[in-house]
C-alpha cells in the first residue's frame, strides 16, 4: 500500500519547502506592472514564483506499490503524491482533483510511448519538480511532458508547475490550453520537436525562468517554438479567445534553429521581458493568427510589450529577424486589424540578412520602438516593410552593421515598401571596423512614404539619408 505521512498530532506531515504566496496577487502584479509600469523585476518574480507548499490533506508516496497508479488513487482532493522512484508509463497519469503531484530524488517517469505523460484536467493542481523523459524529440508526434487539458466550457484555474526537467518528447513539454492563472516556472525543457511551452486560449499568467533547449522541429512539422502563445485558429473567437496578460519573463530558448524562439499569434496584452533567445531562427515574433472561415489573417497581435530581450545569433548564420512585429492583413496598406504595443530596450545580434533585418514591423499602427541595441545586424537594423502607420523609433544604437554581401550597403532604418508613416529620433551609429561597405542611417526604397527625422547622429555613416522620392523632412538632424 502507499504510504501516507501522519504527523503525531493526527495531520498531515508537510516536507520542506519555501512558504506559501498568493498566486492570483503574484499574476497581477507581474503581468499588469509590466505592461504598465514595467516595473516589475526577474528578481522579484523568481524568488515568490517558487514558493510552493504542500496541501493541507495526506501525503502520499509511491512505496510499496506496483502501480503508481494506486498510489494516485488513494490521493484524496486537496493531498499530494509524492514520486520518490523511476516508473516506466505507457498511459498519462491522470490528475482530475484538485491535488499536487511532487518528484523527489530519483522520481521520474519515463516513457516510451506516444504520450501525454502528466494530464492535468482540474483547477487548483501543483506539478513541483516534474521528471518526465520521452522517446525523444526528433521524431514527430503527440508526446508532452505536461499537458493541461481545460476546454472552452469548463476552463481550468490556478494551476501550477514549478519546477523539474522534461526531454525527449515529440511535440511539447508543456501544453496548456484554457486556463486562467497558469504559472509556469523553473522548468528545464529540452530535446521537444514542435514547442517547449504550447499555451493556448490562456489568461492571466506567466511563464517564468525556464529554459528551452534544441527544438527540432522534424516532418511533417513547419514551424516549432520554444515559447508560443496562441489561439486555436480553426475554431471561432467566440469559442476559443485570444490568449491575453501574459508575461513571458526571464526565461532562456536556445536552438529552435527553424522557426521562433518566443511567439506570439494575436495575443492581447502580452508582456515579453527580460529572455534571452539565442541560435533561433527568429527571435521574437509578435504576429497574428488566421480566422477560421477563409484563412486570412484576421486578428493581431494589441497592446504588447516587448521590453529588455536579449536576442542573439552565436552558432546561426541563416537570414531570420530578431524581433518581427506584423499585424493582421497581407496587402500594402491593409485594412485589417494593426499590430500595436511597444519594443523598448531590448538587444539585437547578428540577425537580418535576405529580406529580414535585426528589428521588422509591418502592418501595426502606433508601435513604438525605443531604446534598440542593435550589434552586428547584417544588412539592416530596424526594417519598416509596409504599412507601418504613425510609428515612432529612438534612442536607437546600431554597431557594426555588416551587408550580407561584401561592399554591399547596410542601414540603420530601411523603409522597404509603401505606405509608412514614421518619426527617427535620437539614432545613432558607432563603427567597430567589422563593416565592408557603407553605411546608410535611412535609407527609403518607395515614394510612398513619409518620414520625419529629427535630432539624430549620422556622423558616422557614410551617407545620412538614401532617399527614392519619399517625403524625408528633417528637423535640426545631424550630418
Amino acid at each position: 500500500m502507499p504510504h501516507v505521512h501522519m504527523s503525531h498530532a493526527g495531520g498531515a506531515v508537510r516536507r520542506p519547502t519555501p512558504p506559501t504566496f498568493d498566486r492570483r496577487r503574484l499574476l497581477a502584479t507581474g503581468a499588469v506592472a509590466s505592461l504598465l509600469g514595467l516595473g516589475f523585476s526577474t528578481r522579484a518574480s523568481s524568488t515568490v514564483a517558487a514558493e510552493v507548499t504542500s496541501p493541507p490533506g495526506p501525503v502520499i508516496d509511491d512505496a510499496g506499490v506496483t502501480d503508481l497508479d494506486d498510489a494516485l488513487a488513494a490521493v484524496p482532493a486537496g493531498g499530494e503524491l509524492v514520486v520518490t522512484r523511476p516508473w516506466r508509463r505507457t498511459h498519462p497519469l491522470q490528475l482530475d482533483r484538485p491535488m499536487t503531484l511532487r518528484f523527489v530524488g530519483d522520481g521520474a517517469l519515463d516513457t516510451t510511448a506516444d504520450i501525454s505523460v502528466v494530464r492535468v484536467t482540474s483547477s487548483a493542481v501543483d506539478v513541483v519538480g516534474a521528471a518526465v523523459r520521452g522517446p525523444g524529440g526528433r521524431q514527430a508526434g503527440a508526446g508532452r511532458g505536461i499537458d493541461v487539458v481545460g476546454t472552452a466550457e469548463r476552463p481550468l484555474d490556478d494551476v501550477r508547475l514549478v519546477g523539474g526537467h522534461l526531454s525527449g518528447l515529440g511535440h511539447d513539454g508543456v501544453r496548456a490550453e484554457h486556463t486562467s492563472g497558469l504559472l509556469v516556472h523553473g522548468l528545464e525543457i529540452d530535446d521537444v520537436g514542435y514547442a517547449g511551452v504550447l499555451l493556448r486560449t490562456c489568461v492571466d499568467g506567466a511563464v517564468r525562468a525556464c529554459t528551452v533547449t534544441d527544438v527540432h522541429q522534424p516532418p511533417p512539422y513547419v514551424n516549432s517554438y520554444g515559447i508560443i502563445v496562441t489561439r486555436d485558429d480553426t475554431r471561432p473567437l467566440t469559442v476559443t479567445g485570444r490568449s491575453a496578460r501574459l508575461t513571458v519573463e526571464g526565461n532562456v530558448v536556445t536552438g529552435v534553429r527553424s522557426w521562433e524562439g518566443i511567439d506570439t499569434h494575436a495575443g492581447d496584452r502580452i508582456v515579453v521581458r527580460d529572455n534571452v533567445v539565442r541560435d533561433c531562427r527568429v527571435g521574437i515574433s509578435i504576429v497574428p493568427c488566421r480566422a477560421e472561415v477563409d484563412l486570412s489573417y484576421r486578428h493581431a497581435p494589441t497592446a504588447f510589450v516587448v521590453a529588455g530581450n536579449t536576442v542573439e545569433r552565436v552558432a546561426l548564420a541563416a537570414p531570420g529577424a530578431g524581433i518581427v512585429v506584423k499585424g493582421a492583413g497581407s496587402t500594402v496598406g491593409d485594412a485589417a486589424e494593426r499590430a500595436t504595443g511597444f519594443v523598448t530596450d531590448n538587444v539585437v545580434r547578428g540577425h537580418g540578412g535576405g529580406t529580414e533585418a535585426g528589428v521588422l514591423l509591418y502592418l501595426t499602427r502606433n508601435v513604438v520602438v525605443s531604446g534598440s541595441v542593435l550589434d552586428r545586424c547584417v544588412d539592416r537594423g530596424i526594417s519598416l516593410y509596409h504599412s507601418n502607420d504613425a510609428i515612432t523609433i529612438t534612442r536607437t544604437v546600431a554597431t557594426g552593421l555588416v551587408p550580407s554581401t561584401p561592399g554591399g550597403a547596410a542601414s540603420v532604418v530601411d523603409v522597404r515598401s509603401g505606405s509608412n508613416s514614421a518619426t527617427v529620433s535620437a539614432t545613432r551609429v558607432v563603427r567597430d571596423g567589422s563593416e565592408t561597405g557603407p553605411v546608410r542611417g535611412v535609407a527609403v526604397g518607395s515614394a510612398a512614404n513619409t518620414v520625419d527625422l529629427l535630432a539624430n547622429d549620422w556622423s558616422a555613416t557614410d551617407l545620412a539619408v538614401w532617399n527614392r522620392g519619399a517625403t524625408v523632412r528633417r528637423w535640426a538632424d545631424g550630418a
